[in-house]
């Protein structure tokens, strides 16, 4: 079994494994249409890869997160940042979401292990709700994972997004 991470935001803490969000508005790996549940290879990676996903606003506006600790099957295929094109860390998504395009087509794995772009020395799991072995992800934690202050810069935002 292999341990794996997420954050949720507190107003949604009933959806640990909910996959819709994905699938209504794609992402890096994979373009609407396509339902994926994105987890990361640690808390710390977890935190960082939901910070660069949050609106500019003030710190105390911040969504209150969630940190689900998932233990999954460790069927996994796995993309080294060397076997990827040059462009698989651009910002827009357009070219990526198809890169995984047999897996998502079809998933003979669970799991795909891809580099984090803000941290590609790390990796963030990508599980297929196709898949029949995601029955077996079993929700083992649910805790609060407050954002440290000083990980948050706020200073300098003009008062219309306060």
């Amino acid at each position: 079994m292999l341990t794996v991470y997420r954050t949720v935001k507190a107003k949604y803490s009933d959806q640990s494994l909910a996959t819709e969000g994905a699938r209504l508005f794609g992402g890096r790996w994979n373009p609407k249409g396509f339902p994926l549940l994105y987890t990361t290879s640690s808390p710390a990676l977890a935190l960082v890869e939901s910070l660069v996903h949050q609106p500019r606003v003030k710190y105390e506006k911040l969504p209150k997160l969630l940190l689900f600790t998932l233990r999954i099957p460790d069927e996994v295929t796995t993309y080294p940042v060397e076997t990827l094109p040059a462009y698989w860390h651009e910002e827009s998504y357009e070219r990526t979401q198809w890169l995984l395009r047999e897996w998502l087509s079809n998933p003979t794995t669970l799991v795909a292990a891809v580099p984090s772009v803000v941290v590609p020395m790390s990796y963030n799991y990508l599980i297929h709700p196709a898949h029949a072995r995601f029955k077996e992800i079993d929700v083992v934690k649910q805790e609060p994972f407050p954002v440290e202050r000083r990980l948050w810069r706020d200073e300098g935002l003009s008062a219309e997004l306060e």
